[in-house]
């Protein structure tokens, strides 16, 4: 199962293909036009699933589903949340996934405020306690922009993450501490490969599915950044199949027992992927 995070700095229905490409089962993309815009300007994007959220038309948080995948929205969206969707996806995998574009620009925020992501981790906390669930998003912070006492730095973020048994799948795939990421999603500014880069686009998973992962990946400046496509390279996670495809799969009923998670990757279908799972080869960009 692919998942691919995206801000695609706006004017989606030029860009469709370059996602495509990519071949996502499930897509968040930021700074998306709404299912209407998209339907009159790409009549041929056809994702087997569509959900949409945000205030301007031109710019908002979308989530979509390819191939066998399919979308339903989880209850109403919270207008106090800029931006998120709670979805569950169902398919060869299933699960919970909140969808997030953090945007902090819609109101000035005292330090006292929690932001965007942690309000969205609070609103949707019961759908998050419920397993497995998935968290893919355009974050807008960084452990560099924090400051003592405020309530948006980017480290209570995490704090509560990790509170939901959920753990970044490109800090876990390659063994980095937040702040010491070595691929940028984010080019600000300039768009320049000297300029301000950060990495800010995530996909959190459960911390008992980390062993799971096969690869992670960072869209590379050349093709996403220099060619004008965004400020933005996607992230891209790809999960075994044995995420939830499996019936009896630890993950699926929500159990968080290692020794039972070793049991069941041991006994298992011999897939090659599965027999590698423990090798953390540098990916190369995409």
């Amino acid at each position: 199962m692919r998942i691919i995070s995206w801000n695609c700095g706006s004017g989606f229905h030029r860009k469709i293909e370059a996602l495509l490409a990519l071949a996502p089962d499930v897509a968040v993309v930021q700074e998306c036009a709404d299912l209407d815009s998209l339907a009159r300007k790409a009549p041929e994007f056809a994702p087997t699933g569509a959900l949409w959220t945000g205030d301007n038309p031109h710019k908002g948080l979308g989530v979509f589903s390819f191939g066998p995948y399919r979308l339903s929205r989880v209850g109403a969206a919270d207008a106090s949340v800029t931006y998120a969707i709670a979805a569950r996806v169902v398919g060869p995998s299933a699960f919970n996934l909140v969808a997030l574009w953090s945007h902090y620009g819609k109101s000035p925020m005292t330090v006292a405020e929690p932001g965007p992501t942690v309000r969205a981790l609070r609103s949707y906390a019961s759908l998050l306690k419920k397993r497995p669930s998935i968290i893919a998003g355009d974050l807008n912070n960084h452990v560099r922009w924090d400051k003592p006492g405020k309530a948006s730095n980017h480290a209570n973020a995490m704090a509560e993450i990790a509170a939901f048994g959920l753990a970044s799948a490109y800090h876990a795939f390659y063994g980095l501490a937040q702040g010491s990421e070595r691929h940028p999603t984010l080019y600000w500014r300039d768009r320049t490969r000297t300029g301000p880069t950060f990495h800010i686009d995530y996909v959190f998973l459960p911390q008992i599915a980390i062993g799971l992962l096969r690869r992670v990946a960072v869209g590379s400046y050349a093709k996403w950044i220099a060619t004008g496509l965004s400020d933005h390279a996607p992230l891209i996670v790809d999960l075994l199949p044995q995420f939830t495809a499996v019936r009896g799969n630890p993950i699926a009923r929500g159990a968080v027992d290692t020794e039972r998670l070793r049991k069941y990757l041991k006994n298992a279908p011999d897939h090659p992927d599965l027999r590698n799972r423990h090798r953390r080869q540098e990916v190369a960009h995409i």
